[in-house]
This record gives C-alpha cells, structure tokens and sequence, in this order.
C-alpha cells in the first residue's frame, strides 16, 4: 500500500502545498500514519521507521514536527480539545444549551478514534484528565460556593461523558444532548451569563 502522503499529493493533483501548508501536510501524513499502525499494535510497538515509512515524510520532518509518537496523539487531542474550549466562550450558546450538549457529543463521537488511542496508548488526557475544559478558567467564580459548584458540574458532565463512551456510543447524539440539557441546561446557561469577555480557556495534557 502506498504512503499517505503520496494518496494525498494524488488526490490533489498537481498542487504542492508550501511553507506552513507543507508543515500542516507533514503533520496530517503523520497522524493518519500514526492512527493506521495503532490499528495493529500498541504505540510501543510501533518504530519511527515505520511511521515515516507509512507516512510518506522524512525522518527529519518527523522530529522537526514531534519530539515524539506521542507527542502526535497530544497534538490530535490538542486539536479536539481547542474546539471544545471555543464552545464555552460563544455565546450564542447561551440561549440554546441543548445544541451546545449536541455539537459537544457530536464533536466527541467524530474524534471517536482520538479519544480511543489515548486510551489504547494510556496518556494522561485519557487517564483521569478529563476530556472536557478547564470550566473554571472560563466561568467567574464569585466565591467558594460557586467555585465548587462549577468543580461539581464539570466533573458530573465529565462522568456523563466518561460512562458514554465507555459503553460504545452507544446512545445517539440527540438522545445524549437532551439528556444533559434537562439535567445541566439551566445551570449551564447561567454560567454562559457570567463568561467575561477575552476569556481564555487553559490547555490540559501538554506533553
């Protein structure tokens, strides 16, 4: 079977991608190649020979790129968990939290693969992290109370989450978004009320 890179570069034609359009393809050709091995063996298992092989790149690319495999799966995770963070600041959620809950749900059950190689690859985002953002750095918090409320929130809806997914997906996407909207909707949308502007969301699991 032919490397990802040379599948992408035929399927564009001949468009060649350069300067930080390269440096994208070269990461994109290492995750896909990355995702593919995993399929068959355990991270450990798997060399940087054969990475680059399947990927198309250099080895030079790869260490240019990544310090190392799992560096790759963190950047894939990275990539999921920014998306997430950019929900909680838009408030044009604040009047709809059921599709919050859905495009939350759904952006999980399209990264399904992701989230299941962290866990096959024993990361720490995928080992009591938390899939979620942190709550607190976006939400204000007046005093303690509130601060803990947010605390039992995000680790109620992490649980929610967590059970999910450990049972396969197995609910779909609408039937999940209103559930956590009847169980978390209005606290939910108050804590959209107190989002200040500029608020930045921290990341999590940074190798």
């Amino acid at each position: 079977m032919e490397n990802i890179l040379k599948s992408i570069m035929s399927e564009r034609g001949s468009y060649r991608p350069s300067g930080s359009e390269a440096n994208k393809l070269t990461k994109e050709c290492l995750q896909k190649a990355l995702v593919y091995l995993m399929k068959e063996n355990p991270i450990e298992k798997i060399s940087v020979t054969e990475l680059v092989k399947k990927s198309g790149v250099s080895r030079q690319s790869f260490y240019r790129n990544y310090r190392s495999k799992e560096a790759i799966l963190k950047d894939m995770w990275q990539n999921i968990y920014c998306q997430m963070a950019e929900t909680l600041r838009d408030k044009k959620y604040q009047k709809d939290t059921y599709q919050w809950y859905y495009d939350l749900f759904a952006l999980i059950r399209e990264n399904r693969t992701t989230i299941e190689l962290l866990v096959k690859a024993k990361l720490p985002v995928a080992e009591g992290e938390g899939l979620l953002p942190l709550f607190q750095t976006v939400f204000s918090a007046g005093d303690a109370e509130e601060k803990y409320s947010i605390a039992a929130y995000e680790g109620a809806l992490q649980a929610v989450i967590n059970e999910w997914f450990r049972q396969g997906l197995k609910e779909e996407t609408a039937d999940m978004a209103q559930l956590c909207n009847g169980l978390f909707g209005e606290y939910h949308r108050k804590l959209m009320e107190t989002i200040p502007d500029g608020s930045e969301v921290q990341s999590r699991g940074q190798l």
